[in-house]
């Protein structure tokens, strides 16, 4: 989730259509601009964009999958390069 603003020990987040207050206690700082993966209203770890991409894709594909989509491949371009 994207940090909006933070407030102490805690963050309001928006990401996949939601905003959500964050607790933040278990990162050292966050900053608003930076991306956080997010469980049960903690923020657990710091994310670079890239890593948002993939999360993201990863979600959509199983938005699809579940749509009854069987041709998955473009989103998980990661796991298509692989040997």
């Amino acid at each position: 989730m994207l940090v909006i603003e933070v407030d102490g020990a805690f963050a309001w987040c928006e990401g996949r259509g939601r905003r959500e207050r964050l607790n933040t206690l278990l990162l050292e700082e966050v900053c608003a601009g930076e991306w956080v993966y997010a469980v049960l209203g903690q923020a657990r770890e710091k994310l670079t964009v890239q890593r948002v991409t993939e999360i993201n894709l990863a979600l959509d594909g199983l938005a699809a999958a579940l749509q009854g989509e069987t041709n998955l491949d473009a989103y998980f371009p990661d796991l298509m390069q692989r040997p």
